[in-house]
């Protein structure tokens, strides 16, 4: 068996392996998965690339499965020597219990013990490698993807449920990733200063998503559409990487108030239809349901409209709690923000 591996000694959130997820198999009935906030996880893998300066190995990092981890809680020890980026939530991680800073990358020799704990805010962090983790070491990609999805993991086709004893295999290290020091505790923490974009991408405590408007949001009267935009959700705790169930945060609305999506409105949508990645749902409790990386292909509920994916990345950050507000965008100016967005990571 390979010994070129971390092992996982303990756990005490979740941890899977995650990658840009099978965004082909939605039509077999399959969830697309992947991780949940791609910013923090292509982030993560071109902290691994920048030293091998060449697209093409570039392209290739930034498609590798790297492990999402949901409230910190975790730690590992190295196999062998590899090298590692650390982005996403501030898991206040360690080395050898030597404190070191997230969005940075990191070299790791055989017996290292990483420590992860419970993030001071945010939910994900993202752990690279180089060349990616696989639950065996001749693992196969399924339908294109390496991602984990929690409700799939049955069919027996994404590896083992990530647990203490857990072994995540990587391809031996390049000697070119190797950035040599004459200082031991350099070289254990050596590699690059953290970038400041975490601080621009990032909302504090309270986000503004941007929505592209269904059919049936356009059908609905202006007043009740200003309502909608001008109305204060928060996060629920049962919030998952499903979908993010939002209430409105006062409550304080008389009982006989004129719903905001009228029942003739209502009476015709769809019994079922496909549904998509940032979806807003609106079921009759007028709570928004945000569906996320691991929602289900078909649903029932109507739909207002379409989450641009940047504000799905930030969304998927937040906590139970934080508040979020709705603002419209044209489908135009969202598909400009996702090209800029994937062409800062050459995709």
């Amino acid at each position: 068996m390979s010994q070129h591996h971390l092992e996982i000694i303990s756990i005490n959130g979740q941890a899977s392996i995650q990658d840009l997820g099978r965004l082909n198999a939605q039509h077999l009935g399959f969830s697309a998965s992947g991780a949940a906030d791609e910013f923090a996880f292509l982030s993560a893998n071109k902290l691994i690339s920048e030293p091998l300066m060449a697209n093409d190995i570039s392209l290739e990092q930034s498609r590798c499965a790297a492990i999402e981890i949901t409230l910190g809680q975790i730690s590992f020890e190295a196999k062998s020597a590899c090298t590692i980026a650390i982005t996403g939530a501030d898991c206040q991680a360690k080395i050898n219990h030597v404190a070191i800073k997230p969005w940075q990358r990191f070299h790791l020799q055989a017996g290292d013990i990483l420590d992860l704990a419970m993030p001071k805010a945010g939910l994900h962090s993202y752990l690279a490698v180089f060349g990616g983790f696989t639950c065996e070491p001749t693992q196969q990609p399924w339908l294109g993807s390496y991602a984990q999805t929690i409700n799939e993991m049955a069919l027996g086709f994404m590896g083992e449920k990530l647990t203490v004893g857990s072994k995540l295999f990587f391809t031996p290290q390049a000697k070119i990733l190797t950035e040599p020091s004459e200082n031991k505790v350099d070289k254990l923490l050596a590699s690059n200063t953290p970038t400041a974009l975490p601080a621009l991408f990032y909302s504090q405590k309270e986000l503004t998503i941007r929505m592209i408007p269904s059919s049936l949001f356009l059908a609905m009267g202006h007043k009740q559409q200003q309502k909608f935009l001008n109305t204060e959700y928060s996060v629920l705790p049962d919030s998952n990487r499903m979908g993010y169930r939002l209430s409105v945060t006062h409550l304080q609305k008389p009982a006989a108030t004129e719903p905001l999506l009228s029942r003739q409105l209502r009476s015709h949508c769809l019994l079922s239809m496909p549904v998509t990645y940032g979806m807003v749902q609106f079921p009759e409790n007028e709570q928004p349901i945000v569906l996320m990386k691991e929602r289900q292909t078909m649903g029932g509920y109507p739909v207002l409209g379409t989450i641009i994916q940047t504000d799905l990345f930030r969304l998927s950050q937040m906590r139970p709690g934080e508040k979020i507000n709705f603002r419209l965008i044209p489908s135009e100016q969202a598909l400009q923000q996702l090209t800029a967005f994937y062409k800062r990571f050459s995709l």
